[in-house]
């Protein structure tokens, strides 16, 4: 009979194909939630700047106790102790724009709060509560496949030029730029409406200021200013008449289901195929979740082939 975990194999896609180094040691991941909770309570901007502003005489003590060995007892209490070099691993691994919110007391107080939990904790025998086990037991076989598939399939499959090359050459309408026009929009309600606004404009008066009094859509405000628009992304009553204005030209009237428009092209950019030196770095992602998943479903298979697997279609049920 195979018992199957309901959280062991985790979509591949979804979590497997990121780095998970941060998984590693569960300790540290408590600390920096800890750490996280502390700068949310008590951040004080104050502190910041006196941190900023720190004397050069308090510069060069930090400056000192980086000379010292990693052995050198940073806190003892308890019966516990921490060490400088212990202390610096932790430090080294917060990131340097989370630093600018802590000064290394903070992070020390909550490396010793983080000690005292542990050690509360096993004083009430949770190490020993059927719960914590279970707890300890999934974590364990959860980190043992992360490290796998880190090893196997993360750490092995690339993705190099020639792939992505070939990528390209095959899937080339996914990297065409559409044709586009520079849209300028003024709607109205009555057909009358829009007669009255044409004749104004043909006798030259400026489209982007009858369009922010006249206009009733969206873009009034702005002139009328849709920007630049892609073939296709127009209904096609309005599509099929911008695309053949010429630059600078003005529309007929034409009724949609908004009302009624009258439209100006200011600019028209032509349909262009991006270079694949323009696009390698997009190719390279799809490629290699693609075959990330791929040597994936294939250890599976592999494992899977190597066992004889039995199930109780009846238990099932």
């Amino acid at each position: 009979m195979v018992r199957c975990k309901g959280n062991l194999f985790l979509n591949f896609e979804g979590s497997y194909s990121r780095k998970m180094n941060k998984n590693k040691n569960i300790s540290k991941c408590l600390l920096i939630t800890i750490l996280g909770i502390f700068v949310f309570l008590n951040f004080n901007p104050i502190s910041i700047l006196a941190e900023e502003k720190t004397s050069p005489t308090e510069t060069n003590t930090d400056t000192a106790e980086t000379t010292l060995p990693p052995e050198t007892i940073l806190s003892s209490f308890n019966g516990q102790t921490i060490t400088l070099g212990e202390f610096n691993l932790l430090w080294d691994q917060i990131p340097e724009n989370n630093k600018l919110q802590l000064t290394k007391s903070n992070v020390l107080d909550q490396i010793i709060s983080e000690k005292l939990l542990i050690q509360e904790a096993k004083n009430r025998g949770l190490e020993q509560d059927k719960d914590v086990l279970e707890q300890i037991k999934n974590t364990t076989e959860q980190i043992l496949v992360q490290s796998l598939i880190e090893k196997e399939i993360i750490g092995k499959v690339k993705v190099d030029d020639q792939e992505a090359l070939t990528y390209y050459e095959e899937n080339k309408d996914n990297f065409i730029t559409k044709e586009q026009v520079y849209l300028y929009n003024i709607l109205v309600e009555t057909e009358e409406v829009a007669k009255d606004i044409l004749e104004k404009l043909k006798s030259g008066v400026d489209f982007i200021e009858i369009a922010k009094e006249k206009s009733t859509g969206p873009s009034a405000a702005q002139g009328g200013d849709l920007g630049y628009i892609s073939k296709g992304d127009l209904i096609p009553e309005i599509e099929n008449v911008v695309f053949a204005l010429e630059i600078g030209n003005i529309s007929d009237i034409i009724k949609s289901q908004y009302g009624f428009h009258i439209l100006k092209v200011t600019d028209k950019k032509p349909e262009v195929l991006k270079t694949f030196e323009e696009v390698k770095e997009e190719i390279a992602p799809t490629l290699l979740s693609t075959k990330q998943k791929e040597a994936f479903d294939n250890l599976l298979e592999e494992l899977k082939s190597q066992v004889t697997i039995e199930i109780n279609e009846e238990a099932l049920k």
